[in-house]
């Protein structure tokens, strides 16, 4: 795959197939993480990877029960090695150094999966001092990222993107760019998603028809012009109330 379009097709996965990752598959994974670029060439990461599913339990317990950590076959947890940097670069090396090390290797693992045909989800929301207990954890390491990748059960539409002029400052003499914004179709629709849970995602003006959503749950997302048709709903949640209350 091209990697403009490993960038643009890119997503946040949070439902998950139950088949195995292939371990050739997981170590690349690893592999472009160690190839991001690191401040004086430090390299301050540590990664646990886990296919144990009583310890991938054990992370999803720390980690806010979001339930698609369980969903997924493997769990990577990307630590920061607080030496590596702080040794050579001080305080800045610690503070700030070291965040951006590892997440440049977090978006070398995401485009990778996106790569070999795997779904992939960045996680932040978790207890740090619950991970460092699981994982045994010197003192210097501190986890910073939790990314579950296995194969995709549903892929969410894009969500909507700032237009570039909106982002940038363009200094210096510049050529009309003359960008377009793109109305990318927010379609989904012949599918089963019974029991997805859908957190923090941006369903503005998703069309969602002929699917069964039953037993799906919807917490804290972007609803705006939201339209489902022909879809089954039993059991059906936003925000814990039942949907077919508000019917």
């Amino acid at each position: 795959m091209e990697l403009s379009k490993a960038i643009l097709t890119r997503r946040s996965v949070r439902n998950f197939l139950p088949g195995k990752v292939p371990d050739d598959k997981i170590r690349e994974l690893i592999k472009a993480a160690i190839y991001a670029p690191s401040a004086g060439n430090c390299q301050p990461w540590h990664f646990y990877v886990v296919k144990d599913s009583g310890i991938r339990k054990r992370v999803y317990e720390e980690a806010c029960r979001q339930g698609f950590l369980t969903e997924a076959p493997v769990l990577i947890i990307v630590c920061i090695d607080r030496d590596e940097s702080a040794g050579r670069y001080g305080e800045r090396g610690k503070t700030l150094y070291d965040i951006q090390d590892t997440a440049a290797a977090v978006q070398n693992i995401l485009l990778s999966a996106t790569d070999m045909g795997l779904g992939s989800c960045w996680c932040g929301d978790f207890d740090k001092s619950g991970l460092q207990e699981i994982f045994r954890m010197n003192g210097g390491r501190v986890p910073v990222a939790i990314v579950a990748v296995g194969y995709a059960g549903f892929e969410p539409s894009v969500p909507k993107r700032k237009p570039v002029d909106e982002v940038a400052d363009f200094i210096g003499e510049w050529e009309d760019w003359g960008e377009e914004e793109t109305s990318e179709t927010r379609k989904i629709e012949h599918c089963d998603m019974g029991g997805t849970v859908f957190r923090d995602v941006n369903l503005y003006g998703v069309e969602i028809s002929d699917a069964n959503l039953a037993e799906g749950k919807i917490f804290d997302c972007n609803l705006s012009n939201l339209e489902i048709y022909d879809c089954r709903l039993d059991g059906m949640k936003v925000n814990g109330v039942d949907v077919n209350s508000l019917l």
